[in-house]
Parts: C-alpha cells; structure tokens; sequence
C-alpha cells in the first residue's frame, strides 16, 4: 500500500503547517508544482466521465491538464535537487510520493487528490512508470 494511499485512511484534516513551511523553504520549485498538480488531480476526479451540453469530454481535458502539472513537477523536482535527469522511474516516483506525503500533512484538505494520487502512484504503478518516462522523454 502506498504511503499517500496510507495517509489519506487516516482522516487527518489539522494542517501542520511546518510541513508546508519546509517545503516552501527547501524546494520552492517543487511546492508551487505540488500546488498545481494536487488541484489537477482534484479536478479530474471531479470531471471524471462527465460531459458537457455538447458533448465535449470533461475528463480527458482533466487528464490532460493533469499531465501536464505532473511533467512541470518532475521538472520542478530536477531544479531543486531532489531527483536528478538520469534518476530512475521508479525513484523519481518515489520521491514524489515522499513530497506528496508531507504536502498532504501541510494541506490536509484535498481528500480527492490524494485519493487519486494513491491510486495513481500506488494501485497502478506500472502505467505510472509508464507515464512518467514518456513525459520526461518529451521536450
């Protein structure tokens, strides 16, 4: 089970906000993508399987928009030293569920995105792995 998966099976809604002092101060980078990734898995929960009047996907511009905060925190994650470009998968993946961890210890309060990101990171690791290789391999 994954450690974020862990985290949100706790039902802790107190901020702690040393966590997100921490974050902000040692990896400035990698707080400002968190805060954009956690609000995209958000709404693609959110949007999942619906559709609008006209018939437009919610869901994959969800997705989409998903991909894209994971690609600029994996470059996020790069700048501040965390994971360097010939890191392994697997690691860099690691390493975020540490950062998603303490950011969701900060910011209790996204119960959906870390659902996801449980899930995401956890129940479905190798498309995970998949995915990130592809999006670091893209310029």
């Amino acid at each position: 089970m994954s450690s974020i998966r862990t985290f949100v099976d706790l039902q802790v809604t107190t901020p702690i906000r040393m966590f997100a002092e921490q974050l902000q101060i040692a990896t400035p980078h990698t707080f400002n993508a968190l805060q954009r990734l956690v609000t995209t898995m958000a709404e693609t929960v959110k949007n999942a399987n619906k559709k609008t009047f006209f018939g437009r996907d919610k869901g994959v511009e969800s997705y989409s928009r998903f991909l894209a905060s994971l690609k600029s925190t994996v470059q996020a994650m790069v700048i501040d030293g965390i994971v360097g470009e010939a890191t392994p998968t697997d690691e860099v993946l690691h390493k975020l569920e540490e950062k998603l961890v303490k950011f969701a210890m900060a910011f209790p309060n996204w119960k959906d995105a870390y659902s996801f990101a449980g899930m995401f990171l956890g129940e479905h690791r190798a498309d995970a792995i998949a995915t990130v290789e592809r999006l670091r391999s893209m310029p």
